[in-house]
């Protein structure tokens, strides 16, 4: 008899049998000793444990929905990413990466359960309609890159209404009063804190600004370009000072400007978000606000082990602030 063979005969999945047999997290006291009663009375044979079993095992989890937000900021990911595997060599936990793009309640219902102590789930693409996935999940976790508004997880992400406030600050005291927003086009949790934090700062600074000013974009290189491109065939007057949802689109607007001889640090100033190896080899390099990854993984990894080995009884919502970047996108004054 295999451990599908049981599962099927206690109506669950192959994970809760595992979580069964090793004593783990996830499934109820009934169902465990439900499970257990089925493999005594069988001719199934408990598996011999392996180091595996016994060692400090973590998944870095990404869920994709597009890969437009996270492939494009790739080197984001791969910061915080480095710090989280630093940290966890340094307490020993081994690290595994493992990707989820549809399905992801069942898919993340379906994870090897009984060799998986925590999870880093990167949430940058996921909205409040996948949010209830996570209570699939089996074990502590931690949601990366998504503050999971009024869902209650333990999330740590950038701080990006104060953020964006600080870039906008540094646009006002360029003495331009009419701005614009390079706006992503698809949903993001992020860009949504964003806008707001822009908002804020419009109201605080006396700026002008409109639905007109606002320039939908699609958060890639080429995307944002040839959108912008479109914009500007229609004539479409272009504020003197624009905030970027983040640098991608920033620095695929900035190209289309330029070839419709627009002078960028002259005529326009503009500042991204995020500070992607791209912004600072940009024509012209991009200011940007830029996001600390190194210093989200280490804290990801102290929050998560923390929650593995004292199991709290409520949950983290962390933000970690960043700074700002100037480089010759900005006209400054």
């Amino acid at each position: 008899m295999t451990v599908r063979d049981i599962a099927k005969l206690a109506n669950v999945s192959p994970a809760a049998v595992s979580l069964a047999i090793n004593n783990k997290p996830g499934i109820s006291e009934k169902k465990r000793k439900e499970i257990l009663a089925i493999i005594a009375s069988s001719d199934f044979t408990m598996p011999h444990k392996t180091a595996a079993d016994t060692s400090n095992n973590l998944v870095f989890l990404k869920l994709t929905k597009h890969s437009l937000l996270i492939e494009q900021n790739a080197n984001f990911i791969s910061k915080i990413m480095d710090s989280i595997q630093e940290k966890c060599k340094e307490l020993g936990y081994t690290l595994q990466v493992d990707l989820i793009h549809e399905d992801f309640e069942k898919n993340i219902s379906e994870l090897n359960y009984a060799n998986i102590d925590g999870i880093f789930v990167v949430g940058t693409e996921i909205g409040a309609e996948d949010y209830n996935a996570l209570n699939a999940i089996k074990v502590p976790y931690i949601v990366i890159d998504n503050s999971m508004p009024n869902f209650p997880c333990n999330t740590i992400t950038m701080s990006n209404e104060e953020m964006t406030y600080t870039a906008i600050e540094q646009l006002a005291h360029t003495g331009e009063k009419d701005i614009g927003h390079l706006r992503g086009n698809i949903y993001c949790q992020n860009f949504l804190e964003r806008h707001i934090g822009m908002q804020n700062a419009i109201r605080d600074f006396h700026l002008e600004f409109s639905a007109k000013k606002e320039f939908l974009l699609t958060p890639t290189v080429m995307g944002s370009y040839e959108d912008m491109k479109a914009y500007l065939d229609k004539k479409t007057a272009v504020p003197r000072i624009m905030f970027a949802d983040n640098d991608t689109i920033a620095i695929g607007a900035m190209k289309a400007l330029t070839e419709y001889g627009y002078k960028i640090g002259q005529d326009i100033s503009i500042i991204g978000f995020d500070d992607i190896n791209l912004a600072e080899t940009a024509s012209p390099p991009l200011s940007t606000m830029q996001v600390q990854g190194s210093m989200i993984g280490t804290m990801a990894t102290m929050t998560l082990v923390n929650e593995i080995k004292h199991k709290n009884p409520t949950y983290y919502k962390t933000k970690v602030g960043g700074k700002l970047i100037l480089r010759t996108s900005t006209k400054v004054l």
